[in-house]
């Protein structure tokens, strides 16, 4: 009997060796008409080529899967690989719930990547010390913000597609004669910049290319700084002093502006990489894409970007397993057809460089990358979005002024940070 036992274990730990194990893995987003099918594609490849079977759970991003991860952590049921959007892996490794990757992956996988790339993922907070310097993700594709304009508005207003090198002064030219009422019925028909303050990343960019920060070295706010001012400055000045953004732009969705720009009624607009391809669907050759315009002071043109990122969670079950998926997805192949039809630029340095050639929209995009910032790397990420946006709405809207809304700002994050208890 107690041969027969023996056997029968030995034949289930066989079993269960030569099936390979199950990787969980979850996926944030997603769209099912679109990418899905890609990623359902390569997983039934990579199934076949280990035996390694995978369960994907697609999390749209309208349930918060972010939340639901956390959750699933907390309550010992995290799945081997999941996808997050930037900086959450910072969030989860300051709770110690993912794993360093460079123990997984090999160099010359992550040599793949542009160090610049891979240092957004690169936990830099003291604690806990054991992450602190690791790289915690790997993006899977990035998507950074340019300018996406339209070309026949700007020839019938006679100016030529701005070039790579413009300044903030040839933007502010730009935006104001491209503000103009068409059929001179009094009212203005088309707004030179398409413009959202319900992302406070559209602010950031003319911050960050004034030299300013949200946080210092030591981890401190600095929303009240003179080159934070400077920035914010330039960005009100278009809605409140030059008027050449559209009506609504304080709560506007993006999505609102992208239709404004395919109706014609806003000539110039700031995007991510998926607008790109898309509005070349509805506009053909009228689209075109430029690089941010220059700080003449600082000689910045600095964007957002931000990336889709796969983590370990430090209590999977099957890490190796997870490390082998993420690397296959990551493959510069799987990479170039996952990116070609999401619409993003490819992570990897070797994808991006093929994917972005002889396309002038893509070509802006990945020029950008260059000068480019991931959005504040700090456990508390999410605080200084929404402190930020709604001091920005509050001044765009008449209720503060510019230094009162900064200064509010200030005092707001500081108060969050030293509850939450972080120390400078």
């Amino acid at each position: 009997m107690r041969k027969l036992f023996c056997s029968m274990v030995l034949v289930c730990v066989l079993s269960v060796f030569m099936l390979g194990a199950e990787v969980t893995f979850w996926f944030a987003g997603g769209d099912p008409q679109l990418d899905l099918p890609i990623v359902k594609k390569q997983i039934a490849d990579f199934e076949k080529a280990t035996g390694i079977k995978v369960n994907l759970v697609v999390i749209p991003w309208a349930e918060d899967p972010h939340t639901k991860l956390d959750v699933a952590i907390m309550s010992g049921k995290a799945p081997d690989l999941a996808k997050v959007g930037s900086p959450r892996e910072h969030a989860l490794a300051w709770s110690k719930s993912v794993e360093p990757l460079e123990k997984y992956l090999p160099k010359d996988f992550l040599n793949s990547f542009s160090k610049s790339v891979l240092m957004g993922s690169t936990y830099k907070m003291n604690s806990p010390q054991e992450l602190s310097g690791k790289i915690v993700g790997v993006p899977y594709f990035c998507h950074t913000r340019v300018v996406l304009y339209r070309k026949d508005i700007l020839a019938e207003r006679g100016l030529p597609e701005p070039s790579s090198n413009w300044t903030w002064n040839d933007f502010l030219e730009y935006a104001k004669r491209l503000t103009f009422d068409r059929n001179n019925d009094g009212q203005i028909d088309v707004y030179g910049f398409g413009a959202s303050a319900q992302y406070a990343y559209q602010l950031m960019i003319w911050v960050w290319q004034a030299g300013g920060t949200m946080i210092n070295e030591k981890g401190a706010p600095t929303i009240n700084t003179e080159a934070f001012y400077k920035g914010a400055k330039f960005f009100v000045d278009l809605f409140r002093t030059f008027k050449v953004v559209q009506p609504g732009a304080v709560n506007a969705n993006l999505a609102d502006v992208r239709r404004q720009l395919v109706a014609g009624q806003v000539a110039m607009y700031i995007d991510t990489g998926d607008a790109g391809p898309a509005l070349r669907k509805e506009l053909g050759d009228k689209v075109g894409a430029v690089v941010l315009p220059t700080n003449p002071e600082t000689g910045r043109r600095t964007s957002y970007y931000g990336a889709d990122v796969f983590v370990i969670p430090s209590s999977a079950k099957h890490k190796e397993e997870a490390a082998k998926l993420l690397m296959w997805l990551c493959g510069k192949e799987n990479m170039l057809e996952y990116c070609n039809v999401a619409g993003f630029v490819p992570s990897r340095t070797d994808a991006a460089e093929e994917y972005v050639s002889n396309d002038p929209i893509m070509e802006a995009f990945a020029q950008q990358m260059s000068d480019s910032n991931p959005w504040v790397e700090h456990p508390e990420y999410s605080a200084f979005t929404r402190i930020i946006k709604a001091a920005i709405q509050d001044v765009l809207s008449g209720k503060l002024s510019l230094e009162d809304g900064l200064k509010r700002a200030q005092q707001e994050l500081e108060a969050h940070l030293k509850e939450k208890g972080y120390s400078w």
